[in-house]
């Protein structure tokens, strides 16, 4: 008996010095990994405010060096000017942080008394046809010069009636991080207006998890359906490419011909950078950048990766989303380059240290009264219909 006794007491003191080398392994293995992730934080001016991941800051620095084709575009493309532009549109993408960015656009259009210039919405919240492409003809306040307002970019149609001098700009969001954020706030029941589709439609009452939706998604989105691009190239459809499009060499034809149309794509990730560039674009005051924006998300837990269930189904859904982020990924980090990596530091610093200050301009709405021509009221009814915007819900009539 005493002889087992002694055995166990060695067992113990073995098993606990196994214990404690494993713990101590792990734990300076940890350690020497987070001050080598740390090493490589991105140079201009420390952690951002917003729910970044390590992962785009490498991405930010580990740009290629031989991609001086990017770097000549945006140099050719790169606008300056003196005063407050009056003559810009906002490509409004969905669940990408607008809402703020609409906020701080309002404030400046009406601290400069641009509103008379501004085109208004209709049927609220979009302009010009929304979920179609935009159409001139269907922008309330015939020769607006600014429009910030929700609508599906085209840059042929665009051009035909905005100024040469527009400038045109946009924000877009990791694809993951966008699909949770549209899952989380889109219901799942049927309600009295389009916010319920598609997702009433693939869920129809069930319980199910987000691997088990996405592949109904896959199995049933299709442009048949009202809203379907809401899970399916979300920001690609607003941005004006066909969601359903799965040609490789066209998809990045689309993602090109969008890099030569648009003078800024802004990264939800990296906000703060973001509205430093836009300041330089519009000629922005500070005291715009500080008011504070709206807010139009719900509370969910954010997961940075699909897991391996939901990866197979989510890449096939967002095959052109996933492309189009990379590559405007790339070119932001190149824009930041050009702008100046001390000076871009210099101007986040101002921005954070004075961000709880408001625009002493508050957002007002655009006055009432406006009204459609009668006669493309039942012709912009249609062109949306015919662009699955239809608040329809299959099967449930």
């Amino acid at each position: 008996m005493k002889h087992k006794i002694q055995n166990y007491k060695v067992y113990l003191i073995f098993t606990s010095f196994v214990f404690l080398t494993y713990v101590c392994y792990w734990n300076a293995f940890f350690n020497a990994a987070i001050k080598s992730t740390k090493s490589v934080k991105n140079k201009i001016g420390g952690n951002t405010e917003t729910d970044l991941k390590l992962t785009f800051e490498t991405l930010g620095e580990s740009l290629p060096e031989h991609e001086n084709s990017i770097t000549a575009t945006i140099q050719k493309n790169w606008k300056t000017c003196n005063s407050p532009v009056s003559k810009f549109v906002y490509a409004r993408t969905h669940k990408t942080g607008s809402s703020t960015t609409f906020t701080l656009l309002q404030a400046f259009i009406t601290k400069h008394g641009l509103t008379k210039f501004q085109s208004a919405f209709y049927p609220r919240p979009n302009t010009g046809g929304y979920p179609g492409r935009f159409k001139c003809k269907f922008m309330l306040r015939k020769g607006a010069s600014i429009v910030i307002h929700h609508s599906r970019f085209d840059a042929n149609e665009m051009k035909s009636c905005f100024h040469p001098e527009t400038r045109y700009f946009t924000t877009i969001r990791e694809p993951w991080s966008i699909f949770l954020s549209a899952y989380n706030f889109y219901p799942e029941k049927r309600v009295n207006d389009c916010r319920g589709m598609p997702k009433a439609y693939i869920k129809q009452g069930k319980i199910m998890d987000t691997a088990e939706y996405l592949s109904k998604c896959v199995d049933l989105l299709n442009s048949s359906i009202s809203f379907y691009f809401r899970f399916r190239n979300f920001q690609s459809h607003d941005l004006g490419i066909d969601p359903m499009l799965n040609d490789a060499n066209e998809i990045q034809n689309q993602i090109m011909a969008l890099d030569q149309n648009l003078d800024l794509v802004m990264l939800l990730e990296y906000y703060d950078e973001s509205l430093i560039l836009l300041k330089d674009l519009l000629c922005m005051d500070w005291n715009s950048l500080f008011r504070v924006g709206q807010k139009n998300s719900g509370h969910y837990v954010r997961r940075q990766f699909p897991n391996e269930k939901e990866r197979p189904a989510f890449e096939q859904l967002y095959n052109i989303d996933i492309p189009l982020y990379n590559h405007f990924n790339r070119t932001f980090w190149k824009r930041v380059d050009l702008y100046g990596r001390d000076k871009m530091a210099r101007d986040l610093e101002t921005l954070r240290k004075q961000r709880k200050r408001r625009s002493l301009w508050e957002q007002q709405r655009i006055p009432p009264g406006l009204q459609m021509d009668a006669k493309f009221e039942e012709e912009l009814q249609n062109y949306m219909y015919e662009n699955s915007g239809k608040c329809f819900y299959p099967g449930w009539d």
